[in-house]
């Protein structure tokens, strides 16, 4: 076991050895340097000939200054420019493979200092190429004449260039051999050393990372909202329609009005889900720029107190009798509209998880504003059959009910209740919505 653990180590080490001379990453990465060395080549170009035109007493100096002040603002622009960071983003990205989630593209406008961060980078770029680069254009035909003069080609030019070199052609076989072999593990460091500053100065800066995970956030709670929206509006209408369809089918042959009824309530509760899921739809399309339903037409609004009484006699057309205590008027001035939408949500779900788990039995509905607050009561009763009110499978219901409470800065309870007087005992839901809770403006 131990040599064998050796092995591997030892294997490894071998793999990281000669990584750079057959890795692609390294390929890739020198393509990358020499292109900084040929841009910071034709900066050192610019030094070079204004350096040279002010050394000369033919150009008037002060033409020159004036000048290269001018190219050096033009010649230094380029790294603190937006498209130019996003550029040097996706080239990090392509030929130094650096992950997309912690190089994000850059979005919106960049600060000051993140200008200054991407100009840093750019002058890490140009300065890692320029040495690259030239290590390449000395390296290469070093190592070139060197293995000629081992195969017997004119020695004196090497002699006369590097007198420092041994004279024995074994010595200048070996040092082309070093020469060319050098140059992978040279492009690997200058890699390795980019890739760690890629991040700190290309990477967003806190308050960009911060924008993100709030967007990021804002992103989830939109899908949770809509889940909620879905799950709500469609779980209640199948409910219905499950429902008035097995009625339908137990009494078309010995009463077939009944059955119509029934049909009929199978039908109005599609159309109403079919107007809820348009709701969704449209909220959907508005980060998309349309406003409009799967119809054409316009979204219509969504659901709130004011169909309270249409959800009643849906729900009472199911099977289940609904008593409703509810004064509708004073909603539509005292209970903001997000609340308002809310605490309907909320009896569609007690009313749905009724009818489903607690079938034919009796459903109290309380909606009332007392001092600032909206309080929402749903109780009905277990019937002794069996059927316990409680929600079953993943209670994903009772779930979405909590979070829609909890994000209006409410408070809600869900379950059993003791036995009442006759001996039966209850299933209960009872919230209290705050009316000037913070996120009652959402």
């Amino acid at each position: 076991m131990a040599d064998d653990t050796t092995g591997r180590r030892r294997r490894t080490a071998l793999r990281r050895a000669v990584g750079p001379l057959v890795s692609a990453s390294t390929v890739r990465a020198g393509i990358y340097l020499v292109i900084g060395g040929v841009l910071a080549g034709a900066y050192l170009t610019l030094v070079a000939g204004f350096a040279q035109m002010y050394a000369s007493t033919e150009a008037p100096r002060s033409a020159v200054v004036v000048l290269a002040l001018v190219t050096a603002v033009i010649a230094g622009a380029p790294p603190f420019l937006a498209p130019v960071r996003t550029l040097q983003v996706l080239a990090v990205r392509t030929f130094l493979d650096t992950d997309p989630r912690d190089l994000p593209e850059p979005t919106g406008t960049p600060s000051a200092a993140t200008r200054w961060r991407g100009a840093a980078w750019y002058t890490l770029h140009l300065a890692l190429g320029a040495a690259v680069t030239l290590g390449l254009l000395v390296a290469v035909p070093l190592a070139t004449q060197l293995a000629l003069s081992v195969a017997g080609a004119d020695r004196a030019f090497l002699l006369d260039a590097a007198p420092m070199l041994s004279d024995s052609p074994v010595a200048w076989l070996a040092l082309a051999v070093l020469l060319l072999l050098a140059l992978p593990y040279v492009v690997a460091l200058a890699r390795r050393v980019l890739r760690q500053a890629a991040v700190p100065l290309l990477g967003p800066d806190q308050t960009a990372r911060i924008a993100e995970l709030e967007a990021a956030a804002r992103r989830a709670a939109e899908r949770g909202r809509l889940a909620r929206e879905l799950h709500d509006s469609v779980g209640h209408a199948l409910t219905i329609t499950t429902l008035q369809a097995a009625a339908a089918a137990r009494q078309i042959d010995t009463d077939p009005e009944a059955a119509r009824r029934a049909l009929a309530a199978v039908e109005e509760t599609g159309r109403a889900a079919m107007a809820d899921l348009d709701h969704v739809l449209g909220l959907l399309r508005e980060h998309a720029g349309a406003s409009t339903t799967s119809s054409g037409m316009p979204a219509p609004p969504a659901r709130d107190l004011r169909h309270l009484a249409d959800l009643v006699t849906e729900t009472r057309r199911a099977g289940t009798p609904v008593v409703l205590v509810a004064p509708a008027d004073s909603f539509q001035t005292t209970v903001p509209s997000a609340v308002s939408r809310e605490a309907y949500r909320i009896v569609q779900e007690a009313l749905t998880n009724a009818v489903r788990h607690a079938p034919g039995a009796v459903v109290d509905v309380r909606v009332v504003v007392r001092g600032r607050a909206l309080e929402v009561e749903v109780v009905n009763a277990v019937p002794a059959s069996g059927a316990t009110g409680r929600p079953a499978g993943g209670r994903r219901g009772l779930l979405g009910l909590a979070e829609r409470v909890r994000l209006l800065d409410g408070e809600v309870a869900a379950g059993p209740e003791p036995a009442d007087r006759d001996g039966g005992s209850r299933w209960a839901v009872r919230a209290r919505l705050p009316l000037d809770a913070r996120g009652s403006g959402a």
